[in-house]
């Protein structure tokens, strides 16, 4: 059986743009073009597009896809035994989780007691890892690395936690979270609030930044510094600091920031990007304290 581009896209999920797509870059071809040259797909076609989509889910870039799926020796069985065992090594994770966030509540409540090491069961992300190897650095390649400790995945949108090196924040609030600030390295400037006080942590100390609270922080170190930040709920800024890695073409660099060479339009275009994940970007204040 033949099935058109809307068919596939339709059964699939995959926009016909990404179908289209993966045409012209080569990594799904159609069973063949009709006299009308609409793209017609059969089963093999499907069962490519079914690889694709479960590398894709596993974390797979598609020049990675490709080169795999492109291999003389790859084979759609043994591709599919070896996703189920990693789809079941992911589930058993996953339950470990769930025991472990069960048990914490129970901690919470005082329900019962749990052990330190209990609380950590199920995952672990290495020093200078990232949660899922993304690595991401704010502003692009050579900029501030903004790594995801704790995912809002692994807590149901509950809370994400960020190891960030770097030197600061524009003054901002956040619409539905809140934010506590713990510094690992270096000193830190922080202003909070509508007032012009301001006050420095170092190592080992911490700011709590309730939700529609404006704030702006920077290091005053020699060097970049480095913070955790966790965020509660999770909200979308996983997916904002993905936006920022890009980074986005309006995107306004420290350099700007200190010259006051930035423009109205990448202003208006970076308080579009906050307030599409939950924060305003405010002004006056737009400065970073220092840099």
């Amino acid at each position: 059986m033949a099935y058109t581009v809307k068919q596939v896209a339709t059964v699939s999920g995959v926009s016909v743009r990404t179908l289209h797509f993966y045409d012209e870059a080569g990594l799904l071809k159609p069973a063949y073009h009709g006299a009308n040259g609409y793209r017609f797909y059969e089963e093999p076609q499907l069962l490519i597009l079914q690889q694709i989509l479960f590398y894709r889910e596993m974390g797979f870039e598609l020049k990675q896809i490709k080169e795999v799926m492109g291999r003389s020796d790859f084979e759609i069985v043994e591709a599919l035994k070896s996703h189920r065992k990693v789809m079941q090594q992911k589930l058993a994770r996953t339950h470990e989780l769930i025991e472990t966030i069960d048990k914490t509540i129970q901690h919470l409540n005082g329900t019962t007691k749990m052990e330190t090491q209990e609380m950590f069961a199920g995952f672990t992300v290495a020093a200078g890892a990232d949660r899922f190897d993304e690595h991401i650095k704010l502003g692009g390649p050579g900029g501030e690395p903004n790594d995801c400790k704790v995912s809002g995945k692994d807590t149901d949108g509950a809370l994400s936690i960020f190891e960030f090196t770097g030197g600061g924040w524009p003054r901002h609030l956040h619409l539905n979270q809140d934010e506590w600030i713990y510094v690992v390295e270096g000193e830190f400037e922080f202003q909070v609030g509508d007032d012009n006080k301001r006050f420095r942590l170092a190592a080992g100390e911490s700011v709590f930044l309730p939700r529609k609270v404006a704030h702006v922080w920077g290091s005053v170190s020699d060097k970049r510094g480095k913070i955790i930040n966790v965020y509660q709920p999770a909200g979308e800024m996983e997916n904002f600091f993905r936006e920022l890695g890009k980074p986005p073409k309006d995107l306004i660099t420290a350099e700007q920031v200190i010259e006051k060479t930035y423009t109205e339009e990448q202003v208006r275009s970076m308080q579009q990007l906050f307030e599409s994940h939950g924060m305003d970007l405010l002004g006056p204040g737009f400065v970073l304290i220092n840099r």
